[in-house]
């Protein structure tokens, strides 16, 4: 694809992208009132390799507000680390249909966020949650609170989305919860982001077995072992391998989306996992800081 054709793709992809926010996008959001002054911010992703990072890494971590995404809460480290943000992107949190395996984690989860969040934390969730059963019932703690976002997919031209990400509008594609994490944390106003337990090694676990079922290894850092399992979509049925080799292109190719954006807003994200496939982040060791 050469230059010209680029940008008519481009040109293209922000015509569609104003078209998906005029539909799908509230104008006004909690993430613009609820901007910190402070400049450093963690996050802790549940990859396997976020024990390692935890105790390498814990008295970096704790006096430092730290950002926990999808099942952190199910972990022991969850009251240690206190964190002041929890992120939540995934449809099948809010959606009544979904997986056995699934709505009994999300029923674990809520029974841990009202009966042991002793703390100040906000959960941000998208907009499409307002209302939902798992809003309504984590609000019973009247520590959390819950700050709504915009997840409408942006693409296109940079200078466009970089404008409709900064005014929330929009986001890189959330395919994976660490995308609108780090988005979200550029936008709350943190200037240095921090990221652990990014491990993002999936495709090393991918196996197909003779009816040709495609399995990937769900393993988390609260994990006993490895949790190989399929893969399926909000209507239920099975993803093939070039359904999630589609998924973790646009995961990956978000990140460098991100990193120049960052640069945009004079920002910075490094990725402090001690074991990582992110290529688009800085990676750094916290005693070389």
């Amino acid at each position: 694809m050469n230059r010209f054709q680029k940008f008519l793709k481009d040109l293209f992809d922000s015509f569609f992208s104003l078209i998906k926010i005029i539909l799908l996008s509230r104008f006004f959001t909690d993430i613009k009132k609820n901007r910190t002054n402070q400049e450093e911010v963690v996050i802790l992703a549940n990859g396997p390799c976020l024990t390692q990072d935890l105790n390498i890494n814990r008295q970096f971590i704790l006096p430092r507000t730290k950002f926990c995404v999808n099942f952190f809460a199910l972990s022991g480290e969850y009251e240690i680390i206190k964190p002041e943000y929890y992120v939540l992107a995934a449809p099948e949190f809010w959606l009544p249909k979904t997986t056995d395996f699934f709505r009994e984690k999300k029923e674990n989860l809520i029974e841990i966020l009202v009966r042991d969040t002793n703390w100040k934390m906000k959960i941000l969730i998208p907009y499409q949650a307002k209302g939902s059963d798992f809003v309504n019932r984590v609000s019973q703690n009247k520590q959390i609170e819950f700050l709504f976002y915009n997840n409408t997919p942006v693409e296109g031209l940079p200078s466009v989305s970089n404008l409709l990400f900064k005014l929330n509008l929009g986001m890189p594609r959330p395919h994976n919860v660490l995308i609108p994490s780090i988005f979200l944390a550029l936008n709350l106003g943190f200037k240095k982001i921090i990221i652990f337990g990014a491990d993002h090694s999936w495709h090393e676990e991918i196996k197909i077995d003779e009816s040709n079922t495609v399995t990937v290894n769900h393993e988390h850092f609260y994990d006993t072992g490895k949790v190989q399992m399929p893969m399926y979509k909000l209507e239920g049925e099975k993803y093939f391998i070039h359904d999630i080799f589609r998924k973790l292109h646009f995961a990956f190719k978000g990140y460098f989306v991100l990193r120049d954006y960052a640069s945009f807003l004079n920002a910075k994200i490094s990725n402090a996992s001690s074991r990582s496939y992110i290529d688009a982040f800085e990676r750094i060791k916290i005693n070389n800081m």
